[in-house]
């Protein structure tokens, strides 16, 4: 198919997985998977399994997908989302009111949560609907279950609207792009995080890289290049796009790293739990992953 960002025809294979590719357009360097997988396809990753897949360590193709414990990585999370809401409410400055707010993709509700305790209003959408059911048991906040592309929201309903490690599982992201940008208020905050698929370690672990490897779920990849040219054209101002790590028990971190070279990492997990610093946490940034901060345009 055509680049859908730039509408070029012409694409080269960056990564080549057999029975998916990633390619690269010829004409402005946006990475995608092709072909995408379909839509029954994607719904099956989306099960109740997504956040303990017990599978995932294994690190084959058809296990890689969501997380193998996300409810152990919750307090490192939120620890991070914290410092996020507040950059938000400060980006934001004072509203004279409590800063209406969206998550796209908010999984088990851990950022909104946070962002709760920080005087945002909170709301949420979620495409998981086992995640949206377990939310609402515990939550008071509103959750909405569906797709991004085909959810209908209120014009400038939002002051900020946050999507974390989301925008690459979207089969297409740039309506997506359109649908938040008209849903967030003049002078509005979009914040996303995702893959830096161009960045010097990703470029160098080439199709070793984790994200490259979700072929079930990740069917787009931005550069920092790209990601700006693309928030650009759909109405939005970059401020700032930076790196950004994640806080790893050491055993859950060379559980990861297993996944690039099993027998070195394996027998340093057992070294580490053994000396018993296996429980130690540790924060790792490698650049692989960026957060950008983007101004809705009038």
């Amino acid at each position: 198919m055509n680049c859908p960002h730039c509408r070029k025809a012409q694409y080269t294979v960056r990564y080549d997985f057999g029975a998916h590719r990633v390619v690269r357009c010829s004409g402005c360097g946006l990475l995608r998977l092709d072909p995408h997988p379909t839509e029954e396809d994607i719904r099956a990753v989306y099960g109740e399994n997504y956040f303990n897949n017990t599978e995932f360590l294994r690190g084959t193709t058809q296990a890689l997908f969501g997380y193998s414990d996300y409810i152990a990585e919750r307090f490192n999370k939120q620890r991070q989302y914290t410092a996020i809401a507040r950059e938000i409410a400060r980006r934001l400055g004072a509203m004279g009111r409590r800063p209406r707010l969206l998550e796209v993709g908010c999984g088990l509700g851990y950022f909104l949560d946070v962002a709760f305790e920080e005087d945002f209003d909170v709301s949420g959408l979620e495409f998981n609907p086992h995640a949206v059911e377990r939310l609402k048991r515990k939550y008071a906040f509103p959750v909405r279950a569906g797709a991004l592309e085909s959810t209908e929201f209120p014009p400038a309903a939002f002051d900020s609207v946050v999507l974390f490690d989301v925008i690459e599982h979207l089969r297409d992201p740039f309506a997506g792009l359109d649908r938040m940008h008209a849903a967030i208020a003049p002078r509005g905050l979009l914040v996303l995080s995702t893959v830096d698929a161009e960045s010097v370690v990703s470029r160098l672990l080439g199709k070793r890289l984790e994200d490259f490897r979700r072929t079930r779920e990740h069917l787009f990849f931005f550069s920092r290049k790209t990601l700006r040219e693309v928030l650009d054209t759909h109405g939005f101002e970059v401020e700032t796009i930076r790196s950004i790590g994640h806080t790893f028990s050491v055993e859950m971190l060379l559980d990861r790293l297993a996944l690039y070279n099993r027998p070195v990492f394996t027998a340093l997990r057992r070294l580490a739990t053994r000396v018993g610093v296996g429980s130690l946490q540790i924060y790792v940034n490698p650049g692989t992953k960026m957060i950008a901060y983007a101004r809705r345009k009038d």
